[in-house]
C-alpha cells in the first residue's frame, strides 16, 4: 500500500491499518503500523491506544507501558468499562483482543 507522503492526515489510515492488524491477531504488524502515527500525532487518542495495545500483545512491554502512560495522560477517565464509548468495536472477539492488550499494560477496570 502506498500513501501520499504529503497527506497531512495519513496517520488516520495508518491507525486504521494498525487496528486491522491488531483485530486480526497480527500483533507485530499492528505494532509496526502504530509506530508512525503515534510518533507523528501522539495526542491522537486512537494512535496512543492502538500503540499501547499492539505493543503489549507483540511483547514490547516497556514501549507499551510508555504508550499507556501517555494514553492515561490524554484521557485519565479511560477505563476498560468505558472503552466502547471511545472505540466502537462491535465484534466481541475484537474487543476482547483490544482489551487484552490494554489490560496487560495496566488500563484500570
Amino acid at each position: 500500500m502506498r500513501l501520499s507522503p504529503l497527506d497531512p492526515i495519513a496517520y488516520h489510515m495508518q491507525v486504521g491499518t494498525a487496528f486491522a492488524h491488531l483485530l486480526a491477531g497480527r500483533y507485530q504488524e499492528a505494532s509496526s503500523w502504530a509506530d508512525e502515527p503515534y510518533r507523528l500525532e501522539p495526542d491522537y487518542l486512537p494512535a496512543a491506544g492502538v500503540a499501547a495495545a499492539a505493543r503489549a500483545l507483540a511483547g514490547h512491554l516497556d514501549e507499551a507501558r510508555e504508550a499507556m502512560k501517555h494514553l492515561r495522560r490524554l484521557d485519565p477517565a479511560l477505563r476498560i468499562s468505558n472503552l466502547t464509548d471511545r472505540h466502537p468495536i462491535r465484534r466481541p472477539e475484537h474487543l476482547a483482543r483490544f482489551v487484552e492488550g490494554l489490560r496487560k499494560v495496566g488500563l484500570p477496570e
